[in-house]
């Protein structure tokens, strides 16, 4: 029988999914990148950053199962859940970019001959399919070399092409370095790990104390290897304590969890929409307010439109994962459709 999902996941999913386009909204609204450094939001900025990705990939190793799985049914799901979903997604912003930004809605503007590039050269934010793609598939082909070794390879790969200016193999490196994490920790039964208060407040001091010392003294954002693990372990531990009773607090983040892969794919394009609407039909000019709509356009309508195309049935064609399949299948019409493992899907939880 199917292994239920881990509620806990779903609601830490929720959380930094939507930290993800805080980050992106409120980086927009800044023009060209971060806000100011030594301010208050710049290092709300800097803690978001130093964790929400690496936490996605910890995730996505922690419960990687490649190595249970017949090679070619491997490489079916992985071209399935990963390839086929950057391609499409990549494709269709990357029109959608180069349409919106003639029209004057975001702040760069691209070309078509830059959609054809997606195979060596993501568009953001399709960096982190296109990292895990290649976690995925080391950490398949290269499973007899043991995780902490992996894990030691990929920090000195990271070192490497930062030091090189290589940003493509950087990020896998960087993927690399938290998703081969993720695995260990899963060897090493992180996942039954249950937090005290007492434990929970000592990893948001230690996380507070160093991520405020990183940033003081302007350590790039992705090499503060501690405070990403710290903020890991505190986000983990807050979707404990939410997940424990059922209300809407914890339905909702569960349920954004779920929806995480389409909320990631679509939205920059839902955010550059609610800019658009706040400022030229609505005439809002505050930073806060528009910081606060395009945040909330940014998770929501993603969503909305994930749960239409499960609803009615479509979700396959335009490469949105079934992660919430069981959630709302048992209210469309569609009864004819199978059960995740049938139809070569992720079981469990799996990444994004």
């Amino acid at each position: 029988p199917q292994k239920p999902r881990d509620n806990i996941y779903d609601v830490a999913k929720g959380l930094c999914i939507i930290l993800v386009v805080f980050g992106h909204a409120e980086r927009g609204l800044n023009g060209s990148g971060a806000p100011p450094h030594f301010s208050l939001m710049g290092f709300v900025d800097y803690a978001i950053y130093t964790f929400h990705m690496p936490f996605f990939f910890f995730v996505s190793g922690l419960f990687f199962s490649g190595q249970e799985t017949a090679p070619k049914d491997y490489f079916a799901k992985l071209g399935k859940n990963i390839a086929y979903p950057y391609v499409f997604w990549s494709v269709l912003h990357g029109s959608l970019m180069v349409v919106m930004g003639r029209l004057g809605l975001t702040n760069t503007t691209i070309d078509f001959t830059r959609v054809l590039e997606i195979l060596w050269s993501p568009i953001s934010p399709f960096w982190f399919l296109y990292s895990l793609f290649f976690c995925q598939l080391a950490s398949h082909l290269f499973v007899w070399v043991p995780a902490l070794v992996r894990a030691a390879l990929a920090l000195i790969l990271f070192i490497f092409f930062y030091l090189h200016s290589q940003q493509v193999p950087w990020d896998i490196a960087y993927g690399f370095i938290y998703f081969t994490l993720g695995i260990v920790a899963k060897q090493y039964g992180f996942q039954q790990r249950r937090y005290t208060i007492r434990s929970f407040l000592a990893l948001l001091a230690a996380f507070a104390i160093f991520t405020y010392f990183s940033w003081q003294i302007e350590i790039p954002e992705r090499f503060p290897f501690l405070s990403a693990m710290l903020g890991i372990g505190l986000t983990i531990a807050i979707s404990q304590a939410l997940a424990i009773r059922e209300n809407a607090i914890s339905s909702m983040f569960r349920t954004l969890g779920q929806l995480s892969v389409g909320i990631y794919v679509m939205h920059i394009i839902a955010i550059g929409f609610g800019r658009a609407v706040a400022v030229k039909l609505l005439h809002v000019t505050d930073t806060a307010s528009l910081l606060a709509i395009t945040t909330i356009i940014g998770v929501a309508l993603p969503a909305i439109v994930q749960m239409a195309a499960i609803r009615f049935g479509i979700h396959e064609w335009v490469a949105l994962p079934a992660s919430a399949y069981r959630r709302y299948s048992a209210s469309t019409p569609h009864s004819s459709r199978r059960p995740d493992d049938e139809r070569g899907g992720e079981p469990r939880n799996s990444g994004i």
